[in-house]
């Protein structure tokens, strides 16, 4: 199998603050990363050909493309758990590599407290969530289980977080 490497690039990027952002909403959201991106690149929405939303939130790839206004292109929505960013940034770079299309736009978001999980909410809850079920939120399974971490190997919070942004480093070291 022939590599992709160096026959596709990011030109632009855009992110949004991370927090509790109750002024606004993942409309909001997506079109103000979107528009970083774009002017990061220094092309124009009309430029782009398709996009790609990373999302466990949305049924279809209408949610980029109506706060975006993306009339008449093909958007693809993908979910793939904690790897859901790397799946729409593959499906974009595997769709360029193979010449459907010159430029696209990829887009990642999740807003969980505006649909009444907070990502760290308890394991079992009353709410039902079309993603989460009746459990807990990914974030929330990975915070229970960094503390149970901490707790068995005799970890300060302090210690804790440095050890989790020792794998995050590493991580982003490796990709």
């Amino acid at each position: 199998m022939e590599s992709i490497k160096d026959k596709v690039a990011i030109v632009g990027m855009g992110c949004t603050q991370f927090g509790e952002l109750w002024d606004k909403d993942q409309d909001d959201l997506i079109v103000e990363a979107a528009y970083e991106a774009l002017d990061d690149a220094g092309i124009e929405l009309k430029d782009i050909q398709a996009a790609w939303a990373g999302t466990a939130g949305g049924v279809s790839g209408a949610c980029i493309a109506d706060p975006l206004k993306l009339q008449y292109l093909p958007v693809t929505r993908v979910e793939n758990a904690c790897a859901t960013a790397y799946e729409a940034i593959r499906g974009a770079a595997y769709a360029l590599a193979a010449k459907v299309y010159d430029l696209v736009l990829v887009v990642g978001f999740e807003k969980l407290k505006d649909v009444g999980f907070g990502g760290l909410g308890p394991v079992s809850s009353e709410k039902w969530h079309p993603t989460y079920g009746y459990g807990g939120t990914a974030p929330g399974r990975y915070a229970l289980a960094a503390t149970r971490y901490f707790h068995r190997y005799g970890l300060s919070r302090e210690e804790g977080k440095l050890t989790l942004a020792a794998v995050s480093s590493s991580t982003s070291m490796m990709t």
